[in-house]
């Protein structure tokens, strides 16, 4: 097994940080009432992954991120998965011999990144068709969202969430503690790259470019410090 540093709790209050050494422990937030609660987080050790936390989806985000979420739903990302079902995306699939027909929906190497967290705690599982609880939360998980780029929201998603009702300031590494990802290009190279049947062998993915084509509007966040 390899080596982990110390978990640190950081439990955040509306006047200050305070700093506990404390054993590895899931994501929680103390307290009874929004309010008045003291969120506490864990941080990951050293050379940890993002096991601690879990997917949420996107109706999550949206309850912060309303704006960004209506340019979201406009964009192919959102669409990806529908991409995959027979018949669609025809172009495109002949350009790159693909079979049209085929339902690339139920290809494990291909949901992988034309969904939510696919098979990670709380992403998406494909459902069997007459479980219907399971279609309808498996649907919320279709498409490239939020999540895919942003790491999985468990835990950030309640710091938004204080954030957000008690209308304090705040800085974004605040949220890095506890599982946002920073975007850079190996967030886009995961997919992009030459895995892809989709994408032309010897034409590398163009992240100055890609990065401001075909995702979502930027907004001011007017809570959050430089």
């Amino acid at each position: 097994m390899r080596f982990r540093a110390a978990i640190v709790v950081l439990a955040v209050s509306f006047t200050g940080i305070g700093l506990e050494f404390w054993r590895p422990v899931a994501p929680a937030v103390a307290g009874d009432e929004l309010g008045t609660a003291v969120p506490v987080v864990t941080l990951p050790g050293v050379g940890d992954d993002e096991s601690l936390y879990s997917y949420v989806g996107n109706k999550k985000c949206k309850k912060c991120h309303i704006k960004q979420h209506k340019s979201w739903e406009k964009t192919r990302m959102a669409n990806a998965f529908e991409i995959l079902k027979p018949g669609n995306n025809k172009e495109k699939k002949q350009e790159f011999k693909l079979d049209v027909e085929k339902d690339y929906a139920k290809d494990e190497e291909c949901i992988k990144c034309h969904t939510v967290g696919f098979g990670k705690p709380g992403g998406y599982i494909t459902p069997d068709p007459e479980d219907k609880k399971a279609v309808r939360k498996a649907t919320k998980l279709e498409g490239v969202g939020c999540e895919c780029c942003h790491g999985p929201g468990s835990a950030y998603i309640e710091v938004f969430e204080e954030i957000l009702k008690s209308k304090r300031k705040y800085k974004v590494e605040e949220l890095y503690a506890v599982g946002l990802r920073k975007i850079d290009e190996t967030v886009c190279i995961a997919c992009h790259n030459e895995e892809s049947p989709s994408v032309n062998p010897g034409d590398p993915f163009d992240y100055e470019k890609r990065k401001v084509d075909g995702i979502h509007e930027h907004y001011p966040l007017k809570q959050r410090e430089e």
